[in-house]
């Protein structure tokens, strides 16, 4: 899970200060990740378990959190963008100026456009396949 791992510990360094750490704190890590002291890393690990109760409550509030993060990652690997933060970008920005069913509608026409595309390309590749054999 993301908050578990090394890297969401040092975003934890970054978190607004209810939930980062000190600079001392931060700068306890071993390279494996884990705290110096047994003590911090005991605290370390309470406060990941206390992140992953709150977001999984959060989640169970928000199942549509859950649909909006699917759709997106179906799409992306749908399409498999050079640059996915572009993509991301211009996915998200379809939400704020459109209702609900013009977001449902413009997300299966393009996931039906792009299926249409790769089975195009794939087809394309069979063909050129062929003719080479």
């Amino acid at each position: 899970l993301f908050w578990a791992t090394p890297f969401a510990r040092v975003a934890l360094c970054r978190a607004p200060r209810r939930l980062a750490m000190t600079p001392s704190e931060c700068a306890a890590y071993e390279i494996d990740g884990r705290m110096k002291d047994p003590e911090q890393q005991e605290k370390l690990e309470l406060r990941e378990e206390e992140l992953r109760q709150e977001h999984g409550k959060y989640l169970q509030e928000h199942p549509e959190l859950r649909q909006v993060l699917n759709d997106f990652m179906s799409s992306v690997l749908l399409h498999q963008p050079e640059h996915v933060f572009d993509f991301a970008r211009e996915y998200f920005s379809a939400f704020k100026h459109a209702s609900a069913g013009e977001v449902d509608a413009a997300t299966a026409e393009a996931n039906e456009r792009a299926k249409a595309a790769k089975d195009a390309e794939s087809s394309g590749a069979q063909a050129s396949g062929e003719q080479g054999a």
